[in-house]
């Protein structure tokens, strides 16, 4: 289930909109997979502090045997891991070093481990003859999601299989907690023996963990300056949506399978649906050319909407996916100005406008 949603704060600069998109993006596959699941708890965009310092994952997994850690990278060209486990990604047809996104989820899940244990009395239960139970032995494991369109070279000595597209991921965490449940199984032969939380120890550590959740203070310069948003401030950050703390596990119950994606759902009736009212007049398109990262593009239909870049020549995918929902977004024209819609959310946003010399 989805503890935790992506808060809808979308960055202005060009880098913090591609990370945003990146989360967003996963945040959906994250979603259409766990929401109705009963034994995995997701916290997207997780933000925690202590003793002066902070820690923010990008996407948390819960399970009853330990934690996932899941970085989000928005790279959509070419990243290069060489055998000492460096870093580095191809931008601008030029290759550019670039920190390790495993070193940097490890240091999150230490992080998290020792805030975690900060509080062990009250988050886990006692054990044999009165003892503490710790979060020492707890299993943080680390994924990295680098974008769907981008290109992984590994090095020949090492597979890094934690490392995937964002496609990928809801299988690795299955594939992770399969492995876990598997050494728990009373039919194991394994000498090991599994971490594993009590019943009534997820959802307190959930709940935990969603309380003490804080917003980054978001700040940008010049013309795209945006107000300080902190928890400190009377005024909530627009429109979060989070979910509300669980306060026992749930039973399974019988779940009527609905596909919410409004791209590709049927219309269930004829009737006209009024438009939300767009107020923006002109925009810069966020999008650039998913090869040669160049500005230059246009949006082309042939079967269905796609970026047609007047430099190079190839085309990118579209893939609007709703910041609130998590649901795919469908495509409305209108002139030269395209929009993303949401019929769940019944919003509406413009995000491109062709050029009018076509």
């Amino acid at each position: 289930m989805i503890i935790k949603e992506l808060e809808n704060i979308e960055p202005t600069d060009k880098f913090g909109k591609a990370g945003f998109f990146a989360e967003s993006q996963l945040a959906f596959y994250l979603r259409r997979a766990f929401k109705d699941d009963s034994q995995i708890f997701v916290f997207n965009n997780l933000r925690l502090e202590r003793a002066g310092d902070a820690c923010q994952i990008d996407h948390l997994v819960l399970h009853r045997y330990g934690m996932i850690v899941i970085e989000s990278k928005s790279v959509t060209t070419r990243v290069e891991v060489n055998e000492r486990g460096e870093w580095k990604r191809e931008f601008n047809s030029s290759w550019q070093g670039m920190p390790s996104p495993i070193l940097q989820a490890q240091r999150q899940g230490i992080f998290l481990k020792n805030y975690l244990e900060a509080n062990v009395e009250t988050l886990l239960n006692k054990i044999l003859f009165g003892r503490q139970a710790h979060f020492t032995k707890m299993p943080i494991d680390v994924l990295i999601a680098i974008s769907d369109s981008g290109i992984i070279e590994r090095p020949k000595n090492d597979k890094l299989n934690m490392v995937c597209k964002a496609d990928q991921i809801v299988d690795k965490v299955r594939e992770i907690v399969s492995e876990y449940r598997k050494i728990d199984s009373l039919l194991s032969l394994s000498l090991k023996t599994a971490y594993l939380f009590d019943m009534d120890e997820v959802p307190r550590i959930s709940n935990f963990l969603l309380s003490h959740h804080k917003p980054a203070k978001v700040k940008a310069s010049g013309n795209d300056a945006m107000p300080t948003i902190s928890p400190s401030v009377s005024s909530p950050i627009k429109n979060p949506v989070i979910s509300k703390p669980i306060a026992t596990l749930p039973t399974q119950k019988k779940i009527i399978a609905v596909d919410p994606t409004p791209s590709i759902r049927s219309d269930i009736s004829h009737k006209p649906v009024e438009k939300p009212s767009v107020k923006s007049t002109t925009t810069t398109s966020q999008y650039t050319c998913s090869h040669c990262q160049s500005k230059n593009i246009v949006i082309v239909y042939a079967h269905s909407y796609y970026f047609k870049c007047n430099d190079c020549g190839k085309n990118t995918a579209l893939k609007n996916i709703c910041p609130t929902c998590g649901d795919r977004e469908k495509t409305r024209k209108s002139a030269l100005q395209f929009f993303a819609e949401c019929g769940k959310c019944n919003t509406s946003r413009l995000f491109h406008t062709n050029s009018s010399n076509l």
